[in-house]
């Protein structure tokens, strides 16, 4: 053991002294992003949640705090800076008669700075495991380290695994005297029934459009924060002047008569207008998901109001379906434009143009002959779904071989919905088994095979209908070509072109090529 003359002493250490033309690292509110500089800092400066603010300030006001509140909705609506301003009110030392925090004492400032030892604030995102509980519980034991209580918040709660839940439970029910927990979440159904029954729940609700920034309310749908950073970036673009115009161009939206006409084309087939359209709007810079976006938006308007039209009704439906897989999945992956050509060109939502007085029906085609095989490749079919336990005996009797099912597969694909037509458009029957089909796709469509998994009952019924019998379908990716079926398929439904020019310069402006006497594979 050491004593104090023996203790080496410590070197001397030089202060870090910064360069004379350095700057120091100052938080400029003027640099902040909008919701950050005007977060609501009081109960009177929230928004749109006037039950929860009334509610809240009143139990304030009056002594009665819960031990554990749930808050819950969308993101973006105040879940956070409620939680905040209810740590501020708990714990202010000029609080008002009515409950709202003063926003001066030294309590509320360092909550307002991010400063307070005592107001924590939990990513459950990043810290759900048990090990996180289990440390919070020991931290929550002890007293408060310059507040009255000590406030937990715990954003997206949800995340949380259930050992961390499991090791929250008693302490949420029972929590000390000077502890208070604020449980923040956007998916009330993954926290478990025993933490909600033990907290107070508040659902935050999106903010309704009132004002002249309707369309940036519109765009962020309903939440606070999404509009601020909306604005944020409208002003960074415009300056101070926000139009209308200004919105649009800088979030890429198109104009209401630009979407007003390409919703036009779709509902009437006219497949050069609507690739005219889709074109211009590319050149344009226009993001194609937000474009798909606002397409859905006027065509589920039109659908609303087309209850006395069967006809249109069901034309819109099937158009409104592929819109919402542009918006989302198309999007998502980078295909939002190819969705929109797809429904210009193939018609995927109606069958048929409106103006159209008959289609082409099947029986008016020729089927075209094969094209020559292309060299084998080695395929391992990949099924997508387990074959019937008992398929109909009749099935094996009827089916068709190979080469008489692609003869049909117009027939199959006329027959089919909006929703599994391209996917049997991509694909060819290369082999029947008994009562089972395999189809192929192009290695260049082969993602298609995970839309089938979610569409095989459907298309089962339909090989049923067609042919007769139970089927089973199974998938694989090969060098399969995607040869023209009929000469219907080269032709356009309007009489009045029989070459069916308007149909084929729609697919050279899809794909940038050239008529070749080759099939086309996209």
């Amino acid at each position: 053991m050491y004593g104090k003359e023996t203790m080496p002493k410590p070197a001397a250490v030089e202060p870090l002294v910064p360069p004379e033309d350095s700057q120091p690292l100052v938080d400029d509110p003027s640099h902040r992003a909008l919701y950050r500089r005007w977060r609501a800092q009081r109960f009177g400066e929230l928004i749109g949640q006037d039950p929860i603010v009334t509610t809240l300030r009143n139990a304030v006001a009056t002594d009665r705090i819960a031990h554990a509140y749930l808050f819950v909705g969308p993101r973006g609506t105040g879940k956070t800076s409620t939680a905040r301003i209810l740590a501020k009110a708990i714990n202010c030392t000029d609080r008002e008669p009515d409950g709202e925090p003063c926003d001066r004492c030294a309590a509320c400032v360092s909550v307002r700075e991010g400063r307070a030892m005592d107001v924590i604030e939990i990513d459950a995102a990043s810290h759900g495991l048990v090990e996180d509980a289990r440390d919070l519980v020991m931290r929550a034991l002890t007293a408060p380290a310059e507040l009255r209580r000590r406030v937990y918040i715990i954003d997206e709660v949800h995340m949380l695994s259930a050992h961390a839940f499991n090791a929250l439970l008693k302490l949420v029910e029972e929590p000390p005297p000077h502890v208070v927990f604020v449980l923040a979440t956007t998916d009330t159904h993954k926290v478990p029934a025993t933490i909600i029954s033990r907290t107070q729940r508040f659902d935050f609700h999106r903010l309704s459009e009132e004002d002249a920034l309707a369309l940036i309310a519109r765009l962020a749908d309903g939440a606070m924060r999404d509009g601020e950073s909306l604005l944020d970036q409208v002003l960074a673009y415009a300056g101070e002047q926000v139009t209308l115009e200004a919105v649009r161009e800088a979030v890429g939206l198109a104009d209401e008569a630009t979407i007003v006409a390409l919703v036009d084309a779709f509902v009437a087939g006219d497949a050069p207008a609507a690739l005219d359209r889709i074109e211009a709007l590319v050149d344009l810079g226009r993001e194609m998901g937000q474009i798909a976006e606002q397409c859905e938006e006027e065509t589920r308007r039109r659908l609303l109001h087309a209850a006395g039209d069967p006809t249109l009704a069901r034309r819109l439906a099937s158009i409104l379906r592929t819109l919402a897989e542009a918006a989302t999945v198309g999007a998502r992956e980078g295909r939002a434009r190819l969705a929109l050509e797809l429904l210009a060109v193939e018609g995927l939502a109606a069958g048929e143009p409106l103006s159209a007085p008959r289609p082409l029906a099947v029986s008016d085609a020729t089927p075209l002959p094969m094209p020559r095989a292309a060299a084998p490749e080695p395929a391992i079919p990949q099924p997508l779904n387990p074959q019937p336990s008992d398929p109909q005996p009749a099935a094996a009797a009827l089916a068709p071989d190979a080469a008489a099912l692609r003869a049909r597969w117009p027939a199959v694909i006329e027959r089919a919905g909006p929703a599994i037509k391209p996917l049997l458009a991509a694909c060819r029957p290369v082999a029947i088994d008994g009562a089972r089909v395999t189809l192929a796709f192009p290695e260049e469509r082969g993602f298609m095979r995970e839309k089938v998994a979610n569409r095989s009952a459907a298309i089962e019924q339909l090989l049923g209908s067609v042919l007769g019998g139970q089927w089973a379908i199974e998938c694989i990716v090969s060098n399969v070509e995607l040869e023209p079926l009929t000469v219907a398929q080269a032709l356009t439904a309007d009489p009045a072109d029989p070459d069916g020019r308007a149909l084929l310069e729609g697919v050279l402006r899809i794909t940038g090529g050239e008529l070749l006497d080759v099939p086309e594979v996209r």
